[in-house]
C-alpha cells in the first residue's frame, strides 16, 4: 500500500506542474500514515480536482471533506464555550487550549477581542494537529445548572462525541432518557453531577487553561 501511495502522490505532483523527490514522497506518506489508505487517495483526486498547489496541507484539507473528523468550525466551537460556571459543555482539548489564550480577554469584559484570540489561535492549534495527525479528543467540562447538564450531554453522545456509558456515569439514565440499546451503566456509577463534581468539572478546565497559557508564553 505504501508503494502505491508514493506512486499516486509523484504522479499528482507531476499532474499539477510540480516535481517531488522519492525522500519528500516517502516523508509524506509517513505524515499520512494515521489515515486509510482509500481516504487518502481519495483526497489526493480532489486535490488535483480543484487545490492550486500541491503540498502536506492541501491533502489534509482535502481529507477533511473526504473524512471529516467532527471538529467544529471556529465560529461553533466560540459558541460552546459556557461563559459563567453554570453553564455546561462537551469540548475538545483544542477548544480548552483556545479559551486559555481567550480567558484574560474574556474576564476583562473585552468580549470582541477575546473572541477575535479565541478564533485565531483555536484555528492555529486545529491545524497543528490536523498536520501532525492528532484526533480531537472530547470532555466534557459540566456547570452548576442541571437541566443545561442533561441537554449538553444528551447532544454530545447524540453526535458521538462521548459514549452512553460516559455520559451514564456522569448522570443517571432516567435523566438522559438515551435509547435502551445505549444503556450500559454499572450500578455503582448511577448518580448525579454533584455540586462539588461540577466544581471539579470546573477546576479541570481552569487547569487546562493555565497549561494553554504556559504554552504560549502567556504569564497567569
Amino acid at each position: 500500500m505504501q508503494q502505491k501511495l508514493l506512486e499516486h502522490i509523484a504522479a499528482t505532483a507531476e499532474t499539477m506542474g510540480q516535481t517531488i523527490s522519492p525522500n519528500a514522497a516517502v516523508m509524506m506518506v509517513n505524515d499520512l500514515a494515521a489515515y486509510r489508505t482509500d481516504y487518502v487517495l481519495a483526497a489526493l483526486k480532489l486535490v488535483r480536482a480543484g487545490a492550486s498547489r500541491f503540498n502536506l496541507k492541501a491533502i489534509i484539507d482535502a481529507l477533511e471533506k473526504v473524512c471529516p473528523d467532527g471538529r467544529p468550525g471556529v465560529e461553533e466551537a466560540w459558541a460552546m464555550i459556557p461563559k459563567d460556571e453554570h453553564g455546561s459543555v462537551v469540548m475538545t482539548e483544542e477548544m480548552a487550549e483556545a479559551y486559555g489564550i481567550a480567558a484574560p480577554l474574556l474576564n476583562e469584559g473585552e468580549t470582541t477581542a477575546a473572541r477575535m484570540a479565541f478564533k485565531e489561535a483555536y484555528a492555529r492549534i486545529v491545524e497543528r494537529n490536523k498536520l501532525a495527525g492528532i484526533s480531537p479528543k472530547w470532555f466534557p467540562s459540566l456547570g452548576r445548572d442541571p437541566e443545561m447538564r442533561t441537554t449538553v450531554l444528551q447532544e454530545a453522545v447524540r453526535l458521538g462525541r462521548i459514549g452512553a456509558e460516559h455520559a451514564e456515569r456522569i448522570m443517571p439514565p432516567d435523566m438522559l432518557n438515551l435509547p435502551d440499546h445505549t444503556t450500559r451503566l454499572a450500578i455503582e456509577d448511577k448518580t448525579p453531577v454533584s455540586d462539588e463534581q461540577a466544581r471539579e468539572n470546573i477546576a479541570r478546565l481552569k487547569l487546562m487553561i493555565g497549561k494553554s497559557r504556559m504554552v504560549d508564553g502567556v504569564p497567569e
